[in-house]
């Protein structure tokens, strides 16, 4: 067992700096994505397609600059991306509110895409991933909590100003501050690895198989070329497609198998049980076999998406809900660490960059496949049993990846 180092090991604090980017994040741009659309729509004249357009703009400059960011960080202290990101985000806040043209919205969105592939998974997860080791699953599922708190207490903000005082309202000084506190507490409290502080990762007293070595693992040319990444990349896809789709469709399937306070509840449920199962499953991941465990989320999320093409009434829907709400945390969750239990730590960042861009394909293509069926395919219905078989899809494309501990020995 491993002898642990005196005091609090600082990579706490560099959790509770990155858990506080994701938060960040996620309540300000990503969930806020939706709430910006209604308010754009409203305030500026424009339809949701054209709104919407400015979503793909976001989600294709997110994931391509995260494919620079990995490069950055691979090479740079991470903080310096992180603090640069944030104030890319701040004075593009502060900005939005003069952009009446449509090409002025849609270099808006470019830039708050740009800000955050700067703060969001690929360098947090990257950070998480070289301070610890032992505990990497539960650390990641902490941080990650971040994601599900943005949207649970800062978006629900947000679209209170936005609706009080229109576009102005993302000048408020507290949405700034909010933004803005991220700077400092990058600076203080992140560093890029444990070794630069003369530390071990986990807080061990000595890393005598040097898995936290700069240089441990696989080098990224090779990586991105074997079986267990193109395989794994591909499941990605899919289940994200399925995942995210059903997110931005469960209001409306609810409203439509339920009622109106049905519907309104699922959404809170879903946030809920996302931030539940995560921390429950993260806290103990790092005892089980990752491999199979992901197999099982899989297989889980397409029996619930099966149960939501079928279910009637307000609590068969609410217990679908919350079922599928267990999924979503941990799918997301476990992208990185599979990346990092078959690719080490070497080229992580780069891995991550590449992987997270296929993933953003199924993320903004999910929400598209099922509005398309649900328009011309026979409803919620036809809909939720395709994405149900992109989610098997995604299980038997894990399958054929293989075990990523098989990859790391190989490599």
């Amino acid at each position: 067992m491993a002898q642990k180092q005196h005091g609090i090991f600082f990579g706490w604090w560099v959790l509770i700096a990155i858990g506080y980017t994701l938060f960040v994040g996620a309540g300000m741009i990503f969930y806020a994505m939706s709430v910006l659309l209604e308010a754009l729509v409203a305030q500026r004249g424009f339809s949701v397609a054209q709104i919407s357009g400015a979503n793909t703009v976001f989600l294709v400059v997110g994931g391509l600059g995260g494919i620079a960011v990995g490069e950055l960080i691979s090479r740079y202290d991470a903080r310096w991306c992180i603090a640069t990101g944030t104030l890319f985000i701040a004075v593009t806040y502060y900005w939005l509110p003069a952009a009446h043209s449509l090409g002025a919205i849609y270099l808006a969105y470019a830039a708050l895409g740009v800000g955050y592939a700067m703060t969001a998974l690929v360098p947090a997860t990257t950070l998480v991933a070289r301070w610890f080791v032992r505990r990497r699953a539960f650390a990641i599922a902490l941080t990650q909590s971040g994601l599900s708190l943005g949207g649970i207490l800062l978006t629900p903000m947000l679209a209170r100003v936005l609706e009080l005082d229109g576009m102005d309202g993302l000048r408020a000084p507290w949405a700034l501050a909010v933004i803005l506190l991220n700077i400092p507490l990058a600076l203080f409290l992140l560093r890029p690895d444990p070794q630069v502080m003369g530390l071990n990762p986990d807080g061990d007293a000595s890393d005598p198989q040097g898995e936290n070595a700069p240089q441990q693992g696989m080098a990224a040319a090779q990586a991105v070329r074997s079986r267990f990444f193109l395989f794994s990349a591909a499941a990605a896809f899919l289940a994200l497609m399925a995942q995210v789709g059903t997110i931005a469709h469960v209001f409306k399937w609810a409203l439509e198998r339920a009622d109106g306070e049905t519907a309104a509840i699922t959404v809170a449920s879903l946030a809920f049980c996302s931030l539940t199962g995560r921390l429950i499953c993260g806290a103990v991941l790092d005892r089980l076999n990752l491999f199979v465990f992901m197999m099982v989320i899989y297989m889980l999320q397409a029996v619930a998406m099966f149960g939501m093409a079928m279910v009637e009434g307000a609590w068969p829907v609410l217990m679908l809900t919350a079922f599928f709400g267990f999924t979503v945390g941990n799918v997301l969750m476990a992208q990185p660490l599979l990346v990092a239990a078959a690719f080490g730590v070497r080229d992580f960042p780069r891995l991550l960059s590449i992987h997270q861009l296929v993933m953003n394909g199924g993320v903004a293509l999910g929400p598209v496949v099922i509005g398309l069926i649900y328009d011309f395919g026979g409803g919620y219905g036809n809909a939720f049993v395709f994405v149900g078989l992109c989610s098997v899809a995604a299980l038997a494309c894990l399958h054929n990846a293989g075990d990523p501990k098989a990859t790391a020995l190989a490599g």
